[in-house]
């Protein structure tokens, strides 16, 4: 059987009677048209992320940088995914309760701290 080859064709375009600068000046014209259409898009994506005017350090409170980071955090979308344990796939270890129980003590011992919680 015949096996496809790859075949690279490289074509040389003269344009005649047109000076450098013009075509610079037309290459950047269509490059600035094309950010502006990719930036248009990311822009009008399903879940963009909002930019939020944040607060200068002379503005600063713990009350308002609490409130700004909660805005922040409210409004960016969540993407939730699970890990799938399979018998006979993936080894059972018993340290791993131990570390995810550890981890919640420590969330909740941070949590305790910043709201001044005894």
């Amino acid at each position: 059987m015949n096996e496809p080859k790859n075949v690279k064709i490289q074509k040389t375009v003269k344009l005649d009677g047109q000076d450098d600068s013009k075509v610079t000046a037309i290459a950047l014209a269509i490059v600035k048209d094309v950010i502006d259409a990719a930036v248009k898009f990311v822009e009008d994506a399903d879940n963009p992320i909002k930019n939020i005017k944040w607060i200068t350090h002379g503005e600063f409170t713990a009350e308002r940088g609490r409130k700004q980071i909660e805005q922040f955090v409210l409004d960016a979308p969540i993407d939730v995914s699970y890990l799938v344990h399979r018998p006979g796939m993936i080894r059972f270890r018993e340290k791993w309760p131990r570390d995810i129980i550890d981890a919640k003590n420590i969330l909740i011992e941070s949590i305790k701290l910043s709201l001044n919680i005894v």
